[in-house]
């Protein structure tokens, strides 16, 4: 389904069928009665080619066009937004829907012209050869519509973070939250390495498929390859903790998925780098944009306090009798969060607009941060308070960083609690 593929091979191949299911239902005379009452929609033979033949070098034109458009959009994206952004635009349904589109009327507008005779009057055809030109240039027009949103950099901001909060939401839904005492549950033996047979990033892991190897051979498997994890040939993937080695490694590996390249599916720490590097692009020095890497600092700062407020999903997975089974860490909050906040504080360094900003942002993660994850908050304000120091000269300026400072640490729980303490 991504791609420039399927979708628009599947609709180019309605139109090529649907060519000469119009002509049958032409010869069969059905719908003639019809066409006699209405005068205007009388035609002739000659008119009738001409009709065909201008749509199917019209569509053909557009094609083109089409895709010339989108070649130009994915040069200007790759280099102001993001290269790793250009999948969301491949997978974009708009785009593949307008090529599928303008692909089979003109499949199907070549195919009527090449089966009806000279002296045939195909009606029925040359109808639904105008209807299907029509609804081609209304996409079309969404086409361009659609194209010039996306080239805009804060719509694509705002599109990825709300993928990346719909992938949370889903993960945080599906799964039970982590417990203190579910690293209780380890054995505390080695175990069996699996070892993978191929290079490559975890894409996914299927849990279910794990859960029921584990549970036929009576063991626990302890998956030590996350998400978005590179993976070397050779090397573990996985831990096995059996004691007469039921558990089949193989399924093991079947579970867990290798490709080339990263997917955003599943991959939560993938959606956090895709805003990480517009912002990074943003504050280098080739493009100096920081109103860019403010609105991608923004829109990161909803969703990683999503995490933070939420807590992170239980890496212990239990079978239906509850033996555990299976360790699968999906979701690490102080990595998740570190993944963001290191780079952009790194490149916001001696860029006091952008500093304040960052400082701001986490304190919005503050007010809706759990207890237990307040200290990663502590991590990043302390860490950007010793940056400061040395990175900015003007007093005023450090002042200004400290007052910032000062404001986000009493949103975090340690000082809310003092603070309704002193109150009362």
């Amino acid at each position: 389904m991504r791609g420039f593929l399927f979708i628009p091979a599947v609709l180019a191949l309605l139109g090529l069928v649907l060519a000469p299911a119009a002509v049958w239902v032409d010869r069969t005379d059905v719908f003639g009665p019809v066409f006699d009452l209405v005068p205007f929609l009388a035609i002739s033979a000659s008119g009738a080619r001409a009709v065909l033949g201008t749509i199917s070098g019209a569509t053909m034109t557009v094609i083109s066009l089409v895709y010339s458009l989108t070649l130009v959009v994915f040069t200007l994206a790759a280099g102001n937004i993001g290269p790793r952004l250009l999948e969301t635009f491949t997978d974009n349904r708009v785009n593949q829907t307008t090529i599928g589109m303008l692909g089979g009327t003109f499949l199907y507008s070549l195919i009527v012209l090449y089966v009806v005779g000279e002296t045939e009057v195909p009606r029925i055809a040359v109808a639904v050869a105008i209807l299907l030109a029509t609804t081609s240039f209304f996409v079309v027009v969404y086409f361009v519509h659609d194209t010039a949103q996306r080239v805009m950099v804060d719509n694509e901001i705002g599109r990825t973070q709300r993928k990346l909060r719909a992938a949370i939401d889903r993960l945080l839904d599906d799964e039970p939250h982590e417990s203190a005492n579910d690293r209780d549950a380890l054995p505390t033996t080695k175990g069996r390495p699996v070892h993978s047979t191929k290079s490559g990033y975890v894409t996914a892991v299927q849990s279910n498929l794990l859960l029921s190897a584990a549970r036929s051979g009576d063991g626990f498997v302890r998956v030590i390859a996350r998400p978005g994890a590179f993976v070397v040939a050779k090397t573990p993937v996985a831990y096995i903790h059996d004691d007469d080695g039921k558990i089949d490694p193989q399924a093991v590996r079947d579970a867990i998925y290798l490709e080339d390249v990263r997917a955003s599916d599943g991959d939560i720490q993938f959606n956090v780098h895709l805003n990480v590097e517009i912002a990074l692009r943003a504050l280098s020095p080739g493009i100096n944009d920081p109103y860019t890497a403010i609105s991608a600092l923004d829109h990161l700062s909803a969703s990683l306090a999503m995490v933070l407020q939420r807590g992170a999903p239980s890496s212990l997975i239990c079978d239906k009798d509850g033996n555990p089974r299976v360790w699968l860490e999906i979701l690490d909050v102080k990595e998740i969060v570190g993944a963001a906040l290191h780079p952009l504080r790194r490149a916001a360094r001696g860029n006091v607009m952008v500093l304040l900003h960052l400082i701001a942002a986490i304190g919005r993660m503050a007010v809706v941060v759990r207890d237990e994850h307040a200290g990663v908050l502590h991590q990043h304000l302390r860490l950007i308070a010793s940056d400061a120091a040395h990175s900015i000269g003007n007093r005023d300026d450090r002042r200004e960083v400290a007052e910032a400072l000062r404001k986000a640490r009493v949103q975090t729980p340690g000082h809310r609690s003092l603070a309704a303490a002193s109150d009362n």
